[in-house]
């Protein structure tokens, strides 16, 4: 794995155009806009199906899977053959099949294209990450990584209200205009952006991606496999957010019994409140005060997490006791994800790619197992949902009390 020792592109010590980071934040946008654009029409497409509401939420569940295979796969590739590479074949493969779910008849057709579709997108997206790894320097990762969450933000809080707007012109409409953003993304990544990893065609191997993640996956500070750690961590906390995703639809629009038009507006609550913390987090975090924002914003998530499933669990759930805690939830994302993926980042530098699959890998596909949990154990009510998110944050928050805290201020100097 000669390429491994290879040199990003943008030099250390070179001026890094700013309009780098926020194409990145667009590029990796195509995640939560391939999910939360078409949340609103999931009724109407349940209906031309002929399936449940339920069945729609396993198109989720499927893409969170494919999302999580893509992104292993992508982020590793491209620390072998270069990162430009994976994403102009990500995007190709999200455009063709974003042009084939308009015209599907069944469920299994649906189900099948966004699997493909996922693989696109995860593909094209890991990338991200590691290229910010690639051309910024450690002290600066923090503040970087919220920045392209902040952009990345932007689409859970558009998308709803696109997807509303266009429903009218039909459901199909919406998976158009993703292949249209796709198509636009590839224009800017060929005219504007370099290559900030380079890599060769010989440097690809299958074999070779299981070792450079197990190397991701086995490193040790001070004996102890503390990075994974990070990575498993920021996965569950994260999962908590798709779970909500996968499940928004029934709890809103079904069990709160909202409109089309009403959705966006609950939804992009959530989002804001995202944000906020993360714009917090741009504004405020460094290197030392990371470790404290990573633990604090667990520990918010979880009292928020089991003060919902009380509410649930007596019976007292609304829109004015429901809602609040799950804005909550969400938004201590805002501080877990720039200060845990920093942490975690910090360790790896040649295989920046690899360590970004992997931790997007887990994030992912504890995701869709956690959504279709809480499908699985679907009784009409908010409680298997509820139950789920609070379990999860629980065992993020037990993971990060164990990790040492000599080695997490040593993930904040790692070079």
């Amino acid at each position: 794995m000669n390429d491994l020792a290879s040199k990003p592109a943008v030099a250390a010590g070179r001026r890094v155009p700013s309009r780098l980071i926020f194409f990145f934040g667009a590029l990796a946008a195509l995640g939560p806009l391939s999910v939360d654009a078409y949340l609103p029409a999931m009724p109407s497409i349940a209906r031309d199906l002929g399936v449940g509401i339920v069945q729609m939420n396993h198109t989720l569940s499927v893409f969170l899977f494919g999302y999580a295979i893509g992104q292993f796969f992508g982020g590793a590739f491209s620390d072998q053959i270069g990162r430009k590479r994976v994403g102009y074949a990500g995007l190709g493969l999200y455009i063709v099949t974003s042009f084939a779910i308009p015209l599907v008849t069944t469920i299994e057709q649906m189900l099948a294209l966004r699997f493909l579709q996922a693989l696109g997108g995860g593909f094209s997206t890991v990338i991200c990450m590691a290229s910010v790894r690639d051309i910024y320097p450690v002290e600066e990762l923090g503040r970087r990584f919220a920045t392209v969450t902040l952009i990345i933000l932007v689409a859970p809080l558009v998308a709803p209200v696109i997807g509303a707007s266009l429903l009218p012109l039909g459901w199909q409409t919406i998976f158009f205009l993703k292949a249209a953003y796709a198509t636009l993304l590839v224009a800017i990544y060929a005219a504007r952006v370099p290559e900030t990893r380079h890599g060769a065609w010989e440097h690809l191997s299958v074999r070779s991606i299981f070792a450079q993640c197990a190397a991701v996956v086995s490193r040790r500070v001070d004996g102890r496999r503390v990075p994974i750690r990070f990575a498993l961590a920021m996965a569950l906390a994260s999962s908590v957010l798709m779970t909500f995703v996968t499940n928004a639809a029934f709890i809103y629009m079904e069990y709160f019994e909202l409109s089309a038009a009403q959705f966006p507006l609950l939804f992009g609550m959530s989002v804001v409140g995202l944000m906020s913390m993360n714009l917090f987090s741009m504004r405020h975090l460094r290197t030392d005060n990371a470790p404290k924002f990573f633990r604090r914003g667990l520990l918010t998530q979880l009292t928020a997490g089991l003060y919902l499933l009380l509410v649930v669990a007596a019976g007292a759930a609304s829109l004015w006791t429901v809602v609040p805690a799950i804005i909550l939830m969400l938004s201590m994302l805002g501080l877990v994800g720039p200060s845990g993926s920093a942490q975690y980042m910090a360790f790896f530098e040649q295989l920046a790619g690899s360590a970004s699959s992997v931790h997007t890998t887990l994030m992912f596909s504890l995701g869709a197992v956690l959504g279709a949990a809480a499908g699985v154990f679907y009784d009409g009510t908010l409680l298997p949902v509820t139950a789920v998110m609070a379990l999860a944050s629980l065992a993020a928050n037990a993971i990060a009390w164990s990790l040492p805290r000599r080695a997490v201020h040593a993930a904040t100097r790692a070079r």
